[in-house]
């Protein structure tokens, strides 16, 4: 088990050179609860039929110097089961980002995952593929008076275009490693105007995690996410220790940008619901941004239907089965 803990303080230790920046994609101090959202891999993959609602506040009372007041904002819908006759599974997302300017995102997310099991483990090969909007609820400023183009464009302005993924993900009872590749067709926003150029930029992302009882009522996770348009890069590193398969609380610090204070508990009778809140506390430009950004995830678990031959799927509780 040490040489698992070694490789993934490794993985850690190693990115962590790289600078840390914002990304064109929405940002969540809890990804290690929602990895469908940036991995296509993951739908299914934990035996169950889960539904997320996940929200978070960007910078809570974020103040802009033309724009007015308000956070950044957004909200994500996930939900995924497992096809077990087909060694399979499924995944939707739905998310909704702004910004107090009127700048934001939609997307609509169809995942799909084919899951190997090899031994005691499982490589997960997974795709997406949906819709990702680009849209401004605000009208444009003009560099020069009296432009057309902007005097012509109104209040409210959106594009569509269609948006892939794909990703692995490779598990085991005590530890996973995970590579996925968001906006991998370059969707290009123009808004009508041909030398306008907004491109999705293809993303990069790499999770991994590793689970290790101290005792058998206490569970430590050391976890990381790390993701680029190589460009620009963040990473994410988590410790989260969970008593009694119920409750739980965690730290973390995104580099360059926040630490992070997490807790949750687990209700109803087989932990199916799940109630976690999370706080990042600004380290890094507080003259730009607000000292504080808050998150809140409600999820709820039931037993995967059996479809194309599978069997039934037991309600898992947190607890890794050896």
């Amino acid at each position: 088990m040490k040489k698992y803990f070694h490789f993934l303080l490794l993985f850690i230790i190693s990115i962590s050179a790289f600078p840390a920046f914002s990304q064109q994609d929405a940002q969540f101090s809890q990804y290690m609860y929602n990895p469908l959202y940036f991995n296509p891999a993951s739908a299914g993959l934990d035996g169950v039929a889960r539904f997320q609602l996940h929200y978070r506040n960007q910078w809570t009372g974020y103040q802009t110097t033309f724009d007015g007041g308000g956070s950044l904002g957004t909200q994500l819908f996930t939900a995924s089961m497992p096809l077990k006759g087909l060694n399979s599974g499924l995944g939707i997302a739905f998310t909704n980002d702004k910004s107090p300017s009127g700048a934001g995102y939609q997307d609509m997310q169809l995942s799909y995952s084919y899951q190997l099991h090899i031994s005691s483990s499982i490589l997960s090969l997974g795709a997406r593929a949906g819709f990702h909007t680009e849209s401004f609820d605000t009208r444009f400023r003009p560099r020069e008076p009296g432009d057309p183009i902007v005097d012509g464009l109104g209040n409210t302005i959106t594009e569509t275009h269609p948006d892939m993924a794909l990703g692995i993900q490779y598990q085991t009872s005590s530890y996973y490693l995970g590579i996925a590749y968001n906006h991998i067709n370059k969707p290009n926003y123009t808004f009508g105007y041909a030398k306008a150029s907004n491109i999705a930029q293809p993303t990069l992302y790499l999770n991994a995690g590793y689970n290790y009882y101290l005792t058998d009522d206490f569970l430590l996770s050391p976890m990381a996410l790390y993701k680029s348009d190589f460009t620009q890069s963040s990473l994410q590193a988590t410790l989260n220790g969970t008593y009694l398969d119920k409750y739980f609380i965690g730290g973390g610090y995104r580099f360059n940008d926040a630490a992070i204070i997490l807790l949750g508990m687990h209700f109803l009778p087989n932990n199916a619901l799940r109630l976690s809140y999370s706080l990042d506390l600004t380290t890094n430009a507080l003259t730009a941004k607000s000292p504080t950004s808050h998150e809140l995830l409600l999820s709820y678990i039931l037993p995967a239907p059996k479809l194309f031959g599978g069997k039934k799927t037991p309600v898992r509780t947190p607890r890794f089965r050896k």
